[in-house]
């Protein structure tokens, strides 16, 4: 049996958070077909009372012959031989005198709607033995029963939804915890190793400044050595890894980006100078283009990291060349990394998605490719509130352009 994975208080607000959204958003879903159910249910209520009532009048004018047989619901006047007789009820108003009067010249059916005491009221006003009959329907009853129908409807609608609301968000928590418990194992993962490689990562930093002291204390290495440039890379290599380490720390502890005002350009530089050696080994020709200077509002040590993922990649895949350009467009700042290599297959859709590495394990190199890198590049572009792009060379050429893009200034809270 699977033991359930205890959640840190942030993570259990977090949880909360989201059943409550999760809960809210069915209920107003349950509202709205509630809504739809109870109008078309309301439309047809009306419609059939309206018809039952042009049935009762119908039927009313042809056969009532005293105003003391009124249906129920309907009101009768009767002007024949015996004079104009009006039943016990009828609203102040009615009968319509000029009506009747009308059907007994014209010997013609009208059918009307009388403003009177109470309401507007459905009248029918037909000939009858010389002179003229009219009835009225009494609208209070089917108002009533509307009433009721939307009293009804109201509180089972009520009902309905808040009973949604609360599945809802039980539901939504039932489903939601193994995601946010498999994302705490992840952070705590990624806590986890990067702590405990923070000690042998200090000791190695320890002896890169002992090795950085004895080369340039002792006389066996000449001046301009590329000895004593390559001890200098190495310690800024460690210090690179530490930088790398607490960052990873910072993301697994929170998700905000932590940013700052930042030379991109000068961050791509030191990339590609760490990278040179590299890039040598395999015969390629590494180079930096673009603007000299470009300071936006990033995570230093984030952008570092995708900038070296790019290069990475770029060099796993190039027959001779890579290109780093870094420029500004608008409130954009845009990193582009150039290689000629075979390019992206049409049908690789999954190119920044995790383990989504299409090489052979192991690959030429001698090393296993997980797919990590990219996917590394996306989330920082995703954080910074940017995108990460591939595509074909603009010179129609081979190879594979990848444009990293965020934006120079950091979204303001509102």
């Amino acid at each position: 049996m699977r033991r359930p994975t205890s959640l840190t208080a942030a993570e259990q607000s977090r949880l909360r958070r989201t059943s409550r959204a999760l809960g809210l958003q069915t209920a107003l879903l349950v509202l709205v077909c509630l809504a739809v159910v109870g109008a078309v249910v309301v439309l047809v209520v009306v419609q059939g009372q309206r018809e039952s009532g042009e049935n009762r009048l119908e039927a009313a004018t042809r056969s009532v012959d005293d105003v003391r047989d009124a249906p129920a619901g309907t009101w009768v006047a009767i002007d024949g031989q015996r004079g104009l007789e009006v039943s016990d009820g009828m609203p102040e108003g009615l009968p319509d005198l000029d009506v009747m009067a009308e059907v007994t010249r014209s010997g013609t059916e009208v059918r009307s709607r009388v403003e009177a005491a109470g309401g507007t009221y459905s009248v029918v006003t037909a000939p009858s033995r010389g002179g003229a009959v009219q009835v009225v329907l009494d609208p209070h009853e089917a108002q009533e029963e509307l009433q009721r129908l939307v009293a009804a409807l109201v509180v089972a609608g009520g009902t309905g939804v808040l009973l949604a609301g609360l599945g809802g968000a039980w539901l939504g928590r039932r489903a939601v915890r193994p995601t946010v418990e498999a994302l705490a194992l992840q952070r705590r993962f990624v806590a986890d190793a990067s702590h405990e490689l923070r000690t042998p990562l200090t000791l190695l930093s320890t002896r890169a400044q002992l090795l950085r002291r004895h080369v340039h204390a002792e006389d066996a290495v000449p001046s301009g050595s590329p000895v004593l440039s390559d001890v200098d890379g190495l310690l800024e290599d460690t210090r690179a890894l530490t930088s790398i380490l607490e960052d990873m720390l910072v993301a697994a502890d929170a998700r905000s980006v932590d940013r700052s005002p930042v030379d991109v350009a000068e961050v791509a530089d030191a990339v590609v100078a760490a990278a040179r050696a590299t890039a040598a080994d395999r015969g390629v020709d590494l180079a930096r283009t673009g603007v000299t200077s470009a300071v936006a509002e990033v995570s230093a040590v984030s952008v570092r990291r995708a900038t070296t993922a790019l290069v990475d990649n770029a060099l796993d895949h190039a027959a001779a060349g890579v290109r780093v350009d870094v420029e500004r467009t608008g409130g954009m700042l845009v990193l582009r990394v150039e290689d000629d290599g075979p390019g992206v297959p049409d049908a690789q859709t999954d190119l920044f998605g995790r383990f989504a590495s299409h090489r052979p394990a192991p690959a030429q190199d001698g090393r296993t490719h997980y797919g990590l890198g990219l996917a590394l590049v996306a989330e920082v572009a995703a954080q910074h509130g940017g995108s990460v792009e591939a595509g074909p060379r603009a010179d129609g050429s081979h190879g594979t352009v990848i444009t990293l893009r965020v934006p120079v200034r950091a979204p303001r809270d509102r």
